[in-house]
């Protein structure tokens, strides 16, 4: 027995039941299963790669025709080579010569001559079962290479979709790298022109203060009108330089956790109220929304810039619905950019406008930017979004709809529990200035004299300093408390005079002033009133009554 595989198949083609039998017999004997044809057709479609080999009588050969034979032969794989065994008598008695010279230019075929011996036929046949397991390894491995092949192409695509995504995500990521630089350059010149012009205003301030005070006997109705243009005017100032200290996010930030629920069903009504009457404003608040630790100011702002942007881009018609949804990121229906993977509340604006163009989106946030007519609006409404949501630890996002567009923030999720109450605001009892020596410490000498000559009007006794290295080296015996700027040239800045004071005078009370500040969360740590350039006197009063109020509590 040679072929040692029970599905090994020969097909048998003998019309002549003496030699169908004989052939059974010696197949059998090899192991070999015989599938006996009984006709031309059936011989054909027995030709196929499952067989091991092929016998036919030279009575059956003459059944068969050499197209037929030729047709079936050429549909094996390639490799496959089906070995085909013929009987004839000597020189093909019953089939001419011509015809097997043809049969074998056509395929495997091998004419064996009758009579022949048992072993001379059995050793073809093991000869054609040999050959054919060759054939079967050789298929074995060219499918085994063929499966490697596919196995090696499917890793060559999947790294290659690997790579792409890989590439895709470097230039996303660089995209993101270079627009935040290009934000953050226009921060910091945001910032400085706002802090210039913080400075700037408050010499209009102040001296409009002084004025009005100054003219108190003698005021008169025109005199008067001017004083209001001056202040309706720098109030005007305070709040673009607010808006540009926003978008650089060089602004202190009071944070508390914010019950939203409640906060936004009080802002949606403020909002119905200054939208106009041809907006229909909609709130969906998802249930379970979490607390976010958030300066409420800032928000209103926020908000406010929001809605207002949503009104002006439906002509002031439409609607806007205010949703507020907890988020996971990474999120796929939100863009990515700049925050980690956490827990967000998202807050957002959609309107039913005419939606932007993809430029518009990509610079809706730069600072002046605007579609608007001149004169219409100011460029910074939604800088001062973007500013607030990142000086947050969020992002501010924009989405282009099918009809309108979303406007939204990504607040982080605040650990901490919100009040739903409201805190109560504690009035600081008015402390006199009357013959209280200050320290003003200012390296702006128009700001310097202009606040000099205010609290002069109130009777405080004025000591200057044009920096904090001069302050430090002042006779403390007799101050009674510090108000110094934040930004100043030398090696100590407000904040390090804060701290050097807090070691050798710790009981001196200091009221910190500043239009723009490069790290906002310096403040954080320090215990002591601040104020926002410009400022009003009436502000400084208090914060300067607080101050004297705290530092006399300690003592």
């Amino acid at each position: 027995m040679i072929s040692d595989a029970p599905s090994a198949v020969a097909a048998v083609f003998a019309p002549i039941e003496g030699d169908a039998a004989t052939l059974r017999m010696l197949l059998e004997e090899e192991g070999v299963q015989v599938r006996a044809c009984p006709d031309a057709a059936a011989f054909y479609a027995a030709l196929g790669e499952d067989a091991w080999c092929a016998i036919v009588t030279e009575e059956g050969l003459e059944q068969c025709s050499i197209e037929g034979m030729d047709a079936s032969l050429r549909r094996q794989p390639p490799w496959s080579d089906l070995p085909v065994l013929t009987l004839a008598g000597p020189g093909g008695t019953k089939v001419d010569s011509k015809r097997f010279t043809r049969l074998a230019r056509i395929g495997n075929i091998t004419l064996i001559e009758r009579p022949t011996s048992r072993e001379v036929l059995l050793m073809s046949i093991r000869a054609a079962l040999r050959t054919r397991r060759l054939q079967f390894a050789v298929r074995d491995q060219w499918q085994a290479l063929e499966r490697h092949a596919d196995s090696l192409e499917q890793a060559v695509r999947e790294r290659t979709q690997s790579l792409e995504r890989e590439i895709g995500e470097r230039r996303r990521v660089e995209r993101a790298l270079a627009e935040a630089r290009r934000l953050e350059s226009l921060g910091r010149l945001t910032g400085g022109v706002a802090h210039d012009f913080n400075n700037i205003l408050q010499v209009i301030s102040g001296s409009e203060t002084l004025l009005r005070m100054l003219l108190s006997k003698d005021a008169n109705p025109r005199s008067e009108r001017a004083l209001d243009s001056i202040r309706r005017a720098s109030g005007h100032g305070a709040a673009l330089t607010q808006q540009l200290l926003a978008y650089a996010r060089r602004q202190p930030l009071n944070n508390v956790a914010l019950d939203l629920p409640l906060y936004l069903n009080a802002a949606s009504e403020l909002l119905l109220g200054s939208l106009g009457q041809g907006i229909d404003l909609r709130l969906q608040v998802s249930p379970g929304l979490w607390p976010v630790s958030v300066d409420p100011a800032q928000l209103d702002a926020a908000l406010l810039n929001l809605a207002s942007n949503a009104r002006d881009a439906m002509q002031g018609s439409g609607r806007i619905v205010l949703t507020a949804s907890n988020y996971h990121l990474p999120d796929a229906q939100l863009p990515e950019g700049g925050v980690l993977a956490g827990e967000y509340v998202c807050i957002s604006v959609t309107d039913n406008g005419e939606g932007m163009s993809e430029k518009t989106a990509r610079e809706a946030f730069e600072p002046f930017f605007t579609t608007k007519a001149v004169g219409k609006g100011t460029g910074l409404g939604l800088s001062q979004v973007y500013g607030f949501a990142s000086q947050s630890h969020g992002l501010a996002f924009i989405r282009r709809e099918p009809r309108g567009t979303t406007v939204g923030m990504l607040l982080p999720r605040s650990e901490g529990t919100a009040d739903p109450t409201q805190p109560a605001v504690l009035e600081e009892q008015a402390h006199s200035l009357a013959g209280v020596r200050i320290l003003c410490v200012e390296d702006d000498p128009v700001v310097a004299e202009t606040m000099s000559s205010l609290l002069a009007v109130l009777d405080a006794e004025i000591i200057l300093a044009d920096s904090a290295d001069a302050a430090i080296e002042a006779d403390f015996s007799g101050i009674d408390l510090v108000l110094s700027d934040v930004m100043m040239p030398g090696s100590m800045d407000g904040i390090g005079l804060v701290n050097w004071l807090a070691l050798h005078h710790p009981h001196l009370p200091v009221v910190l002033a500043s239009g723009y500040i490069v790290d906002p969360g310096r403040l954080h740590t320090l215990q002591v009133q601040f104020l926002r350039k410009p400022y009003t006197l009436s502000a400084l009063t208090q914060a300067m009554s607080a101050a004297l109020n705290q530092s006399q509590q300690k003592d």
